[in-house]
């Protein structure tokens, strides 16, 4: 077992467009492998594949979990759906130990646009986030969180699950249990699959919780990456927009302690039962 998330989601290319990945044990969210580290290993493996094109930056991914990822060795295979002058549409099709296919991704590489235009614009601001070192980390795992929760880092500041409050989270969130132990730079994929770190905003509505689990991701890359600092945690931002009948639609965001928009996601969350 690993304690790293980049050594969870590393992968091993075994020919042009196919990939071996070890799934490791420790790392599951209830029968199957935790969702952001298939959201991970897949982009790894599109850029690996799009070595030639390292200008065509991770822009966009949208997945679909069609069931658990068993430990064990898994296969990913990524072929080009359509290749642009400028922009990359992949798939990206994750097949599990058992044979079964867990989960299929889209993702979409491109150059950068606009070169003309100074500065970024948008309406989205950075909430008012306690300083990070403030907000004591809490840790997640066994009985009452997802195993993988262990090696992620944590630090709550709005929404206690089973609190009966506004379905809506802000905290801070790293991809090792204490950031400034962190010596391993961001990469596309470890921004994109911390995205799901965190648990469901709907918890802090729930007094008895329930088991759900994310049926459709999409989230947009905003911001380079590498130029974060690996010893600083992204900002975590998340609220419900809505839930009929079990489905709830959840925004999730990740802000650079500077007020960047780094990511944002968009998740279908059920209840299970």
């Amino acid at each position: 077992m690993t304690d790293r998330f980049t050594d969870a989601c590393r992968i091993d290319e075994t020919e042009p467009g196919a990939f071996s990945w070890d799934v490791p044990a420790g790392w599951l969210q209830g029968r199957g492998a935790w969702g952001g580290l298939v959201i991970a290993a897949s982009v790894n493996a599109v850029e690996v594949t799009q070595q030639q094109s390292a200008d065509r930056r991770v822009r966009s991914v949208t997945a679909h979990m069609f069931g658990p990822l068993p430990a064990g060795t898994a296969r990913i295979d990524v072929v080009p759906l359509r290749v642009g002058s400028a922009m990359t549409t992949w798939k990206a099709s994750v097949t599990g130990s058992d044979g079964a296919l867990a989960a299929h991704t889209v993702i979409i590489t491109g150059t950068p646009r606009a070169g003309d235009i100074a500065q970024p614009w948008g309406t989205a601001s950075m909430p008012d986030f306690p300083e990070w070192r403030a907000v004591p980390s809490v840790p997640v795992g066994p009985p009452m969180g997802p195993e993988f929760g262990l090696h992620i880092g944590y630090r709550p500041a709005v929404g206690v699950p089973g609190s009966g409050d506004s379905p809506q989270a802000l905290g801070w969130v790293s991809p090792v249990p204490d950031p400034e132990d962190n010596a391993e730079p961001w990469t596309a994929g470890i921004t994109l699959g911390l995205v799901d770190a965190w648990w469901p905003a709907s918890y802090v509505a729930m007094t008895d919780l329930r088991p759900m689990a994310t049926v459709s991701f999409s989230a947009h890359l905003l911001f380079p990456p590498e130029a974060l600092d690996p010893q600083q945690p992204l900002g975590f931002e998340a609220w419900v927009s809505s839930m009929e009948e079990g489905f709830t639609s959840e925004t999730r965001r990740l802000w650079s302690p500077d007020g960047r928009l780094v990511v944002e996601n968009h998740q279908s969350i059920v209840v299970i039962k």
